[in-house]
C-alpha cells in the first residue's frame, strides 16, 4: 500500500508499505508503464523481491515524461 516514487541525487526509487501482519516468505512483483501506455512492463530486477523498494532510475530517466508503478505481492 501507499507505493510512492522517491527521487533524490536523480535516482528514482519505488518504495511501499507493507501490512504488519504479512505472511513469511511474501514477495514483491514490480511493474511500471509510461503515461499513455496500455501495457504495464515487468521491472525484472525487481521480480519476486522480498524488500519493500525498487530502482526504477533507468526505466524513469526521461524527467519530462509522466510515469505509473504497481507493486503486487
Amino acid at each position: 500500500k501507499r507505493a510512492a516514487f522517491s527521487s533524490t541525487n536523480f535516482e528514482n526509487i519505488l518504495t511501499w508499505e507493507t501490512e504488519a501482519d504479512i505472511p513469511p516468505g511474501t514477495v514483491f512483483d514490480v511493474q511500471y508503464k509510461q503515461y499513455g501506455e496500455k501495457s504495464w512492463l515487468n521491472k525484472r530486477e525487481c521480480q519476486s523481491i522480498t524488500q519493500p523498494f525498487c530502482n526504477l532510475t533507468r526505466e524513469t530517466e526521461n524527467f519530462t515524461e509522466n510515469y505509473y508503478a504497481r507493486v503486487r505481492a
